[in-house]
């Protein structure tokens, strides 16, 4: 439960402070990257920090004449490298997606969340990840699938 609540907490402020933005509306994606370096994937009684490579995002918004907003996100990684507590290198791979809907004239809104990233070691096999589905309903349901061994950065 805490991961959900993290991780709705995050994709719902970046939600909101980019549908606050006119000048995002039905503009291009916006394109952003920032180094990777220093994010911690937390995998139980392992930890794996990065050590380089570069995160990318891509965030798109859009609203209809009746005042209907949409926001969706894609979080990359290229050439991610970590290390484990014993010095171990590892390849991180995967990308995370978030969705979100806001009805003007109901106040309703609806988010979904997608992280799917494998912590691949140097002989190629997956040695910890992060699964995770998260949607929210606009009456308000809230469903999360969990299925990785990792809690993400921030989360």
């Amino acid at each position: 439960m805490r991961r959900l609540v993290a991780t709705l907490a995050a994709v719902s402020a970046l939600v909101f402070a980019l549908s606050a933005s006119p000048a995002l509306g039905n503009s291009p994606a916006v394109h952003s990257s920032f180094p990777a370096a220093g994010a911690v994937f937390v995998c139980g009684a392992n930890s794996y920090t990065v050590t380089s490579g570069t995160v990318y995002i891509v965030i798109h918004q859009g609203s209809s004449a009746s005042g209907n907003t949409n926001v969706t996100g894609t979080i990359t990684l290229r050439n991610v490298v970590a290390e484990d507590e014993t010095g171990d290198v590892y390849s991180i791979v995967g990308a995370q997606w978030f969705g979100a809907t806001f009805n003007a004239q109901t106040g309703g809104s609806q988010t979904t969340v997608t992280a799917k990233f494998q912590i691949v070691s140097q002989g190629g096999g997956t040695a910890d990840s992060v699964n995770l589905v998260l949607h929210i309903s606009p009456n308000g349901d809230i469903n999360s699938f969990d299925f990785g061994t990792c809690v993400p950065p921030g989360g």
